[in-house]
């Protein structure tokens, strides 16, 4: 009989339910959307309905195409850094505070005199940043002191879910708990003094886990509801970042990848937390409790992409100034500009920059332009300066030089220009894998392959995941590249200081 994982992944934006075989073939999906609620001040909002709802409507569709006795287990992904409050009962006290929001930005500096910077960063392998939850809930407290009083807990989107599937309330995984801020990267438990320090009661925190271990069991008012089986195992997964780690194929010491979408970061295993001086990067909990991922992300990647297409692209409709990309055109000019663009340089920095360089005051600029110049090598010298960017957050992590394949996922992986820039920039070979944009939902589908015993390890588990293109770097072009990054770290470090009007 036929043994599969039912995966579910909440995107920012979208809600998806892959089914997956034994030997990674999707077997049915379904995907559905939610509202964020945005509003002044920073706030960025989700409600947890919605997830529920969205649950509820996926798994039915899915199992309109498969029998329920075969699904031998239920795990998740899901973006990670949120903020929700639930009382006794497991009742959202309000919706959750999701990743983007940072209204705990306007107390951020009397987290910095209750706690000190670099011990911080030493303990949890992360910067005080007001998209961490833990200084949501020091922003509960001090503004919101009944929803604070009356929280039981504060979880994240998947355990929340893992709730209302099992009943089982408290729980989360080490790599969404890496990433609160509150976590000690060394012991995998709460930082006693982190919490004392800001007078936080650490009893409102779930218990840490292994992605791995099995939460609970679907209920029967659940199975009723969806189609489920009453008594699957539900396996807790883990956050979207690690997930994508293990669905990127990498599960060894040294395993590295860029994941490329709206934002794009790189990530390499690691089997430490991996401590920066000048803290460019940070560090969250690997699916496998033996390992770390260090990582690095750019804020507009996949968005500086889609701004030059549309910005370059032409205007169909003059009334209403439409524009429709021309992705496919413009992918054949490419190719024809030479390395370097003719000189030309871009900072990707459109909505200011999280690592290396950490401004979010730096914005995007052209240097080297010309009348010579043309649109296609203004959009190429976009890509290779995303392609500086991610090279910027690579040398940190990859500071020891060694050669190593580095795999790539997101929904950008289709350009195969842009991914040959990518690869003579930082002068590695890439590979593409099959299914790249449904990394995360893979990365879910092994946790809970693996908690349930389907697959013996991580690394029995990355069998089915299968490469389908690889790149290598072309020499000439590196030569330029190589030359051409150190300029662009130079340019920046000369007006890094300069203030813009937006």
């Amino acid at each position: 009989m036929p043994a599969y994982i039912l995966a579910h992944d909440l995107g920012t934006t979208n809600h998806k339910c892959v089914v997956y075989s034994e030997n990674g073939e999707i077997v049915a999906s379904a995907t559905r959307k939610y509202p964020t609620l945005y509003s002044q001040g920073g706030m960025v909002e989700q409600n947890p309905d919605d997830w529920w709802g969205n649950f509820l409507e996926t798994t039915k569709q899915v199992l309109e195409k498969i029998d329920p006795i075969h699904i031998a287990g239920i795990s998740f992904s899901a973006h990670m850094n949120g903020c929700l409050p639930v009382d006794d009962n497991g009742q959202p006290l309000m919706r959750s505070m999701i990743h983007a929001d940072t209204r705990s930005s306007e107390i951020e500096r009397d987290v910095y005199d209750k706690v000190c910077e670099d011990q911080f960063y030493q303990l949890t392998g992360n910067r005080i940043d007001s998209r961490y939850p833990l200084l949501k809930i020091y922003w509960l407290k001090h503004r919101k002191p009944e929803v604070y009083k009356k929280a039981r807990f504060f979880l994240q989107a998947k355990d929340y879910l893992a709730y209302k599937l099992t009943g089982v309330l408290g729980m989360t995984d080490y790599s969404d708990a890496s990433l609160t801020g509150g976590l000690n990267l060394s012991t995998r438990r709460w930082e006693d003094s982190l919490y004392s320090e800001l007078a936080l009661d650490v009893t409102k925190m779930p218990n840490p886990i292994s992605s791995t271990e099995i939460v609970g069991y679907v209920q029967k008012s659940v199975a009723k509801l969806t189609g489920l089986i009453e008594g699957t195992p539900v396996v807790i997964g883990g956050g979207d970042g690690a997930c994508a780690t293990v669905g990127s194929g990498c599960v060894s010491k040294g395993d590295t990848y860029i994941s490329m979408g709206t934002t794009a970061w790189v990530s390499k295993v690691v089997d430490t937390p991996f401590i920066d001086p000048q803290k460019r990067v940070f560090t969250i909990c690997d699916l496998n409790p033996h390992y770390y991922n260090v990582l690095g992300t750019m804020q507009t990647a996949g968005g500086a992409y889609e701004w030059v297409m549309k910005q370059l692209s032409s205007i169909v409709d003059w009334d209403e100034v439409k524009v429709v990309p021309e992705y496919d055109q413009f992918e054949r000019q490419l190719k024809q500009v030479p390395a370097g663009s003719r000189g030309l340089i871009f900072h990707p920095y459109l909505l200011g920059e999280r690592s290396p360089i950490w401004n979010d005051k730096a914005r995007g600029s052209f240097f080297g332009l010309s009348l010579e110049h043309h649109r296609f090598d203004l959009a190429k010298a976009v890509l290779e300066g995303i392609a500086y960017s991610l090279g910027s957050i690579y040398e940190v992590i990859n500071y020891d030089g060694a050669e190593r394949e580095i795999s790539m996922i997101g929904g950008l992986v289709k350009s195969e220009s842009f991914i040959q820039i990518i690869s003579d920039v930082l002068s590695q070979p890439i590979l593409i894998k099959r299914n790249a944009s449904e990394a995360t939902t893979i990365g879910a589908a092994i946790a809970g392959g693996v908690g349930i015993g389907m697959y013996p390890s991580f690394m029995a588990a990355t069998s089915i995941i299968k490469t389908s293109q690889h790149f290598t770097p072309i020499e000439h072009h590196r030569i330029v590249y190589k030359k051409q990054f150190e300029q662009f770290k130079e340019l920046y470090h000369r007006i890094q200081d300069f203030q813009f009007a937006n």
